[in-house]
């Protein structure tokens, strides 16, 4: 019974780190712009801002030494509601920008320390496999957001959607919180250095970056995407969040049977073609089977990613997740400002999803171009 609290304490923590405080704003941005009170290129430029203050909580949160985590973790949480309720108290793009930057590095803390708490948790009662099952809840958070502005959008507007949000961070708080069995404990093994770093990480970094700058073109405006072409934005964003928790689910567990790279290259692929599609064909079914595709790819690579990193890592495990992280956070900032700009002089996303498709084979190029460098050292079949 104490497994399941922690394991859903993870999955909620989520959900409303990532699939709430950070992806709701995707939904969202189409109400807002119909509603008058927000252009793209703006949209596009306070999502940068969002990215922004995530990749400087990722920065802090594994550079400082973090002893209390629930309280930081709880301060975090709050914070990040607080933002979307104030939200809907203002129409100043300043003040907005601002929320959206200290919203980022909330769910940065939110995520990662809730990822070690639970690694910790697990390793402690000999279930440390199971720890990547809570990153369903960031698919679980996505489909949530687009149905609550479905359901709620036509007559509440997006002050009141926002106010939803906020309420509902609060009232899905006691399940975002375990009791810890020794919470003083400390499951960092400060190592000798004895075993060297991979030098393939930086491969993997790489690729990383250009899938951060790709995927969040998307992960911004494909609601907007396909609400331009003429249907609903709202149900393709539910089918994207409701594809990612399968998606995890398999990459993670075929991971370990067949390794890393032969599981990253295809989720490129069909990320790719994900960001291809709805910048070729209009139709319905091209356009949710891409939202579909999207879902079930991109959260899937950020989990084979961090593995590989772990595995690459030797006796710098944080210094690999950093890395990693760091480079993936500022392709996020690059992104949807870009993306933005382009839609405004554009009229469309055509180009912007065209040029994430370009990314994601750049991406596969550079892994591939890796294993042939380090052939010798098995890299391929890790």
């Amino acid at each position: 019974m104490e497994l399941i609290r922690i394991i859903t304490a993870g999955i909620a923590s989520m959900a409303m780190a990532m699939g709430i405080a950070r992806f709701a704003y995707t939904p969202m941005i189409q109400i807002m712009t119909e509603s008058g009170v927000l252009t793209v290129a703006q949209a596009g430029g306070i999502a940068s801002l969002n990215y922004l203050g995530y990749l400087a909580g990722s920065v802090f949160f594994m550079v400082k030494p973090i002893r209390r985590k629930y309280a930081w973790f709880a301060v975090m949480y709050f914070t990040n509601a607080l933002t979307l309720g104030l939200f809907a108290l203002t129409q100043d793009i300043y003040i907005w920008s601002f929320l959206r930057a200290v919203s980022g590095f909330a769910s940065a803390g939110m995520f990662l320390l809730m990822s070690v708490m639970v690694s910790e948790a697990l390793a402690a009662k000999g279930h440390l496999r199971l720890a990547g099952l809570i990153f369903t809840g960031i698919g679980i958070g996505i489909l949530i957001s687009g149905f609550t502005v479905l359901v709620f959008g036509n007559f509440m507007g997006w002050k009141g959607l926002w106010i939803v949000f906020f309420i509902g961070m609060l009232l899905t708080s006691p399940l975002c919180f375990f009791k810890q069995a020794n919470p003083h404990a400390n499951t960092q093994i400060v190592s000798v250095q004895e075993e060297p770093m991979h030098p393939f990480i930086y491969f993997l970094s790489a690729a990383y970056f250009l899938m951060g700058t790709a995927y969040i073109v998307s992960g911004t405006f494909l609601v907007l995407i396909i609400r331009r072409a003429g249907f609903s934005g709202y149900w393709a964003w539910m089918i994207t969040g409701l594809c990612a928790v399968p998606g995890i689910i398999y990459f993670t567990l075929n991971a370990g049977r067949t390794g890393f790279i032969k599981n990253l290259i295809p989720a490129y692929v069909f990320l790719g073609l994900s960001c291809a599609l709805p910048a070729l064909y209009g139709s319905a079914p091209v356009l949710f089977l891409a939202a579909g595709m999207y879902g079930a790819t991109f959260l899937g690579i950020v989990a084979l990613t961090v593995g590989f990193a772990k595995k690459l890592a030797g006796s710098h495990t944080a210094y690999a997740i950093g890395l990693v992280t760091v480079a993936f956070s500022i392709g996020q900032v690059i992104g949807p400002a870009a993306a933005g700009w382009s839609a405004e002089k554009t009229g469309n996303f055509s180009y912007s999803l065209m040029a994430a498709s370009i990314l994601c084979a750049a991406a596969i190029f550079i892994l591939l171009t890796g294993c042939i460098i380090y052939r010798r050292r098995s890299i391929c079949r890790m």
